[in-house]
């Protein structure tokens, strides 16, 4: 007889290698819930605090703290232990006045970087998808589940966007454009940062690719790898790993 409903288990040597942990201490981890984020890109909320904020000391004092109220992800309060958090998130914990930020690192696993907490909550997404409507409406979608309406503002699919938190309104626009800083999200070069030096539009049969740094030391690499974070220094915090 087939499966209903969703698998709610999870060996821990078969999650996603976005999660950093050690997976031989426990056969099974948390399972992540569907949302904004894919299972392979993000790591559920529970374990955020567990692993990689160490603000519980297991997982049933990670599953009262948020069944508590007392994480807020980009502005809103999750009582959902299995929410995804992904790629520049902003999770904040108010009780211990601490505020950190999802990044990639070198491996392209999700850590947590410390960032000010007394700080205005925004964060950079990357355009997806863009459509009208018939009412005439301009709607974009973004890599984390976001949807806004447009009006004059020029943007584009693999552009990215800062937006306000939690109101998710337009702050900036970042194109995808030669002079711009990237962040590498997939390959060889993920969790690193680099400018773009051209674009290439593709075609129906070739691929969108973007060329980066310099001619001695650059490289090609399709879009979908890379999600533009500012011009000259980066909007977002990044770290590397070791």
């Amino acid at each position: 007889m087939a499966n209903r409903g969703e698998t709610k288990s999870q060996k821990s040597l078969s999650a996603p290698k976005a999660r950093y942990f050690m997976r031989k201490e426990n056969v099974f981890t948390v399972q992540s819930r569907p949302g904004p984020h894919t299972k392979e890109t993000s790591v559920p909320l529970a374990f955020a605090l567990k692993h990689l904020l160490e603000a519980a000391g297991n997982m049933k004092e990670a599953k009262k703290i948020v069944s508590e109220g007392k994480v807020k992800v980009n502005g809103a309060i999750r009582k959902d232990h299995r929410f995804p958090i992904g790629l520049f998130d902003v999770v904040a914990m108010d009780d211990a006045k601490k505020k950190y930020r999802a990044v990639f690192d070198k491996k392209g696993r999700i850590i947590m970087k410390e960032i000010e907490a007394k700080s205005k909550d925004f964060k950079i997404s990357k355009v997806v998808n863009k459509r009208k409507v018939k009412s005439g409406k301009t709607w974009i979608t973004t890599n984390d589940g976001f949807t806004i309406q447009i009006d004059k503002e020029k943007v584009n699919v693999d552009d990215s966007i800062r937006v306000s938190l939690p109101e998710v309104k337009i702050e900036e626009i970042y194109p995808m454009e030669k002079g711009y800083t990237v962040f590498l999200t997939g390959g060889t070069h993920v969790g690193e940062t680099n400018t773009v030096d051209s674009v290439d539009r593709g075609s129906l049969q070739k691929k969108k690719f973007v060329s980066l740094g310099n001619k001695e030391t650059g490289f090609q690499t399709v879009t979908r790898n890379v999600m533009v974070v500012g011009k000259g220094k980066p909007e977002v915090e990044v770290l590397q790993a070791e």
